[in-house]
């Protein structure tokens, strides 16, 4: 009855009988009902659409390189351009510098030698130019000429410049103007140069040092002193602070040697020692009766050979037996310029010593004191070995 029902159904109705036969045979074939075979022109498609996708992305690639190669053209054209307008600047200025020059010195010579010689007016942007001259000049003058330069300074308004220019954000600027704040003798940067001293910064500090030793030599032997005792310190640089600050700043640096706490005066009488002034003598000699600290005797001994006199070979004779290697070290090296030659016999035992550099400047000394040749006749008739061998290369160097 229902297989009658069903093909009465699809005579009456065909487009059931077709949809009916469709699904079974998706049935048979386990087809999912939602499966479209492919149309005939697909096939050619496919490939019609890949062709053109990389097209684009080619396309795409060539436009990316278009781009980055114009960008380089562009920052190197860029670059070039900046390349030759400073040098453009550059030479224009040296030009100016040079016409300035050529302009300037010959009047500032002209007052050193005539201190009434007169000078045309500044231009505000001439004044740093000026600064750099007048500075470079003052390095190779002393004494009158450098009063002279100074009071040039003066005469053409550059305190009042300076005092600004102490401000500056251009560290190189603040440099020129500390500097010139010493010769100038400007009473008013003392508060200013006290805190750049402060800030103990090496190439500002020690430049302020100099310049409040020329200005203030109390106060600039403070502002060495705070120095002395928190910067890795320039010998040479410390020397030319003292120097600017003349006999007071010596007398000074005696003082603190005397004044220094045990153990603590080795870099001030290093510094004395720099300075070649035998002024602060006495000082060395009285810290030397009362000090206990071995390698500040050291210190002490060798100043006294760099810069002593006859009256400091005796004391220097009395560490040669020292128990401590480098206090008989540096005396027999003091005695190369403070001893006699009857002070050879005290040191010939020191060719033996243990230590190889009291050996080395005992050597040294005696070339000094004896000759050479006496030294040849030494080594020949010498029995030990380890002598004989320092007089052998000391007089290979001496040769």
């Amino acid at each position: 009855a229902a297989t009658a029902r069903q093909t009465q159904t699809a005579l009456s109705d065909p487009a059931a009988a077709r949809d009916g036969l469709r699904l079974k045979l998706m049935r048979e074939l386990q087809v999912s009902p939602g499966f479209a075979p492919p149309s005939a022109s697909a096939p050619a498609a496919a490939p019609a659409a890949a062709a053109t996708g990389r097209f684009s992305a080619f396309s795409t690639s060539i436009g990316l390189l278009d781009a980055i190669l114009l960008f380089l053209v562009l920052n190197i054209a860029a670059l070039l351009l900046f390349s030759i307008a400073t040098r453009i600047w550059r030479d224009a200025g040296q030009r100016r510098r040079e016409r300035f020059r050529a302009r300037w010195e010959p009047l500032l010579y002209g007052r050193m030698s005539d201190a009434a010689a007169p000078l045309p007016p500044l231009a505000p942007g001439e004044r740093l130019m000026f600064l750099i001259l007048w500075l470079h000049m003052l390095g190779y003058v002393r004494d009158e000429a450098a009063e002279a330069l100074a009071q040039a300074g003066r005469d053409l308004g550059l305190s009042a410049y300076v005092l600004r220019l102490l401000d500056a954000y251009s560290g190189w600027r603040r440099v020129v103007a500390i500097r010139a704040a010493g010769p100038l003798r400007l009473a008013q940067a003392r508060e200013a140069l006290v805190l750049i001293i402060a800030q103990n910064r090496p190439k500002f500090s020690l430049a302020a040092a100099r310049a409040l030793m020329q200005i203030d030599p109390r106060r600039g032997f403070a502002g060495l002193q705070q120095l002395l005792r928190h910067l890795e310190w320039s010998p040479g640089a410390m020397v030319e602070i003292v120097k600017a600050g003349g006999t007071q700043a010596l007398q000074l640096l005696a003082g603190l040697v005397l004044s220094a706490p045990p153990g603590r005066a080795r870099e001030i009488v290093r510094l004395i020692e720099l300075t070649k002034d035998s002024s602060a003598l006495p000082a060395l000699r009285e810290r030397l009766f009362s000090n206990r600290d071995e390698e500040e005797v050291a210190a002490i001994v060798h100043a006294l050979g760099r810069l002593g006199g006859a009256q400091d070979r005796l004391l220097v004779l009395t560490f040669l037996t020292h128990a401590n290697w480098l206090l008989r070290m540096r005396s027999v090296a003091a005695l190369g310029s403070l001893g006699r030659g009857e002070d050879c016999d005290r040191i010939v035992p020191l060719l033996r010593d243990r230590n190889w550099w009291v050996r080395y400047r005992a050597a040294q000394t005696l070339l000094r004191l004896k000759g050479a040749e006496a030294l040849g006749a030494l080594r020949d008739g010498e029995s030990d070995a380890y002598a004989r061998d320092m007089l052998e290369r000391v007089l290979a160097e001496g040769g």
